[in-house]
């Protein structure tokens, strides 16, 4: 019975590519390195798994990409050497068959001739790229690979983002119509969703721009650069969605919270004119209840009719008097 070789070193998979880029999974009893003498290799860990963490201690990688590697940073960065590149990017945690609206750590390294990844909690992106592989599809280089894999990042947050900009169309089409109840809280939500979105793609954006742009690039490997720019210009076009997003909700918050203050207004305004309304009937009422001799109409058997036309007519005066002042009507 062969031995699980893989599985006792806490590598969850590992695909060997040939010179064509065509994609075939490393059997499980065997322990693939990381310099094939033809194609490429991806090997993928679990960095719960302390075997997982001798092993990659044991590799000829430089200091800093292993630190960063089997760190506990969940921070995006990305940094390199002449022939390497390294770092974290957030990924959307895979669920039982689907994935979540959680964001896990994915460390990778990679070489001339190997992707390496690892994490701690399953990823999505990383679940597509396999599944791409197992169908066939190819992969040209090791930096290629690792741009299909940010690409699939890149789709979850497009389609988190058309979501998003869906809920606040239809948000602001009941807001104008006067319909929504739970606007406040709707509007929170898509800002708190806004928000996430926006770190994690501020982060890969200022990792990428940084990286295509800035002179510290000019002495990692050429395939990484020309992958990193060509991320940024999906990433570019997404931040500035989810900032228009971001945007729309503030404004949506100040129609809730000015439509909000008119409504409490109408209210107050038309309780004040009952109010004054009804202020001389209370006063007439109240000066008949004191038992006092001398109060017209004690005796005369129509009193308390006499008493209520009173009150309607000291109302009736009253609201007169507001409507030539101008507080009510036109």
């Amino acid at each position: 019975m062969p031995t699980d070789l893989q599985s006792r070193s806490g590598i969850i998979w590992t695909y060997r590519f040939d010179a064509e880029g065509r994609p075939a999974p490393i059997p499980r009893e065997e322990l693939p390195e990381l310099a094939p003498e033809e194609g490429f290799v991806w090997l993928h860990l679990d960095l719960v798994h302390t075997r997982a963490q001798s092993w990659v201690a044991a590799q000829e990688l430089p200091d800093a990409a292993r630190e960063v590697f089997l760190s506990q940073e969940t921070h995006q960065r990305l940094d390199h050497s002449a022939q390497l590149a390294w770092g974290v990017s957030h990924d959307l945690i895979r669920s039982v068959g689907e994935k979540s609206d959680s964001v896990g750590a994915l460390r990778w390294i990679i070489g001339e001739r190997f992707l390496l990844t690892g994490r701690r909690e399953a990823l999505h992106s990383i679940r597509m790229t396999a599944e791409a592989l197992d169908r066939g599809e190819p992969a040209e280089s090791p930096s290629a690979l690792f741009e299909q894999i940010i690409e699939y990042i890149i789709d979850d947050l497009t389609d988190s983002v058309v979501r998003l900009i869906d809920e606040t169309d239809n948000v602001e089409d009941q807001i104008l119509l006067d319909r929504l109840r739970d606007g406040p809280q709707r509007v929170g939500s898509i800002r708190r969703v806004a928000v996430r979105q926006h770190r994690q793609l501020s982060g890969l954006h200022v990792l990428f721009r940084r990286f295509a742009e800035a002179q510290s690039g000019r002495s990692a490997p050429d395939a990484v650069k020309a992958t990193a720019a060509r991320l940024l210009l999906r990433i570019d076009t997404l931040h500035h969605d989810v900032q228009s997003v971001q945007d729309r909700a503030r404004l949506l918050q100040d129609e809730i919270a000015a439509r909000s203050a008119n409504r409490t207004n109408r209210q107050l305004y038309v309780l004040s004119i009952l109010t004054a309304l009804f202020l001389p009937a209370t006063f007439i009422t109240g000066l008949f209840g004191i038992n006092v001799r001398g109060l017209p109409w004690m005796e005369a058997d129509a009193g308390a009719v006499y008493v209520a036309l009173a009150c309607v007519f000291a109302a009736l005066l009253t609201l007169i008097l507001l409507r030539r002042r101008g507080v009510i009507g036109d």
